[in-house]
């Protein structure tokens, strides 16, 4: 099984062949996993504002999304996980759309696998991945969202993280091939696994803090606090699985 980190979504490559791993830890896939443990029975992601805008307002659905970091004018909600921590979704589908993870998704929504990813639900999310590309005979490909088009500190952080849990959770059981990508954030999350104290050396933490989003920052940086494991589907297989994840047409 290869395993392969791509820095930027740009980079991803041929993903037909993938099982692709999209982070967006601060804070998209963090609150796609967030909305799911507070019972939201399904979450739309979408690339464009005004599309998310039509889709959820036509339909009755939770709007969220950030621009800027801040939440969009008229939302209903911003991009904030420790916010939706503290409500009910139960019954109510939520949209989404961010400045970064979600066009993520939507850039490799065509690989046959995507599961957006972070740190709140590493464990769940890496035993998914690697039981799926070890069933399909795939790679798992880890892409980072980035930041306004560039590289960001945190994602690869938490790249770094998933590759060290594969490699633990396969053993010697299942042998792994690491793309150089792979070895880079490996070794930087190695050489420091505290999340928070990597990520407030990069800007994109520091801006959030300095935004109001201090609380997000922390809460994005708990690792296994979550169990969900959100897969990206079509409408015709979304009641099959336990945490759908959809693009808005």
């Amino acid at each position: 099984m290869r395993i392969s980190v791509s820095l930027m979504p740009q980079l991803s490559g041929d993903t037909s062949n993938s099982v692709c791993l999209v982070i967006d830890v601060l804070r998209a896939t963090t609150c796609i996993a967030t909305l799911f443990s507070r019972k939201c029975p399904r979450v739309y992601v979408s690339p464009s504002y005004e599309g998310a805008r039509t889709f959820a307002r036509q339909r009755g659905y939770a709007l969220c999304g950030e621009v800027g970091g801040v939440r969009v004018e008229g939302f209903d909600f911003g991009n904030s996980p420790s916010e939706f921590e503290k409500l009910d979704f139960s019954g109510r589908p939520a949209v989404i759309c961010t400045t970064n993870g979600t066009r993520a998704i939507t850039t490799v929504s065509q690989a046959p696998y995507v599961l957006p990813a972070a740190a709140v639900n590493c464990g769940a999310v890496t035993e998914a991945a690697v039981r799926i590309a070890a069933e399909s005979d795939r790679e798992i490909n880890i892409v980072c969202s980035g930041t306004d088009h560039e590289f960001t500190l945190e994602d690869a952080v938490v790249a770094g993280m998933y590759v060290e849990r594969i490699a633990s959770m396969t053993g010697s059981n299942l042998p792994l091939e690491f793309a150089d990508s792979a070895i880079l954030v490996r070794r930087i999350f190695q050489k420091d696994p505290s999340l928070l104290r990597n990520w407030m050396e990069g800007f994109h933490a520091r801006r959030l803090c300095d935004l109001g989003f201090g609380e997000d920052v922390a809460y994005s940086a708990q690792i296994d606090s979550l169990q969900c494991v959100p897969i990206l589907v079509t409408e015709r297989d979304a009641d099959k699985v336990d945490s759908p994840v959809l693009i808005v047409p």
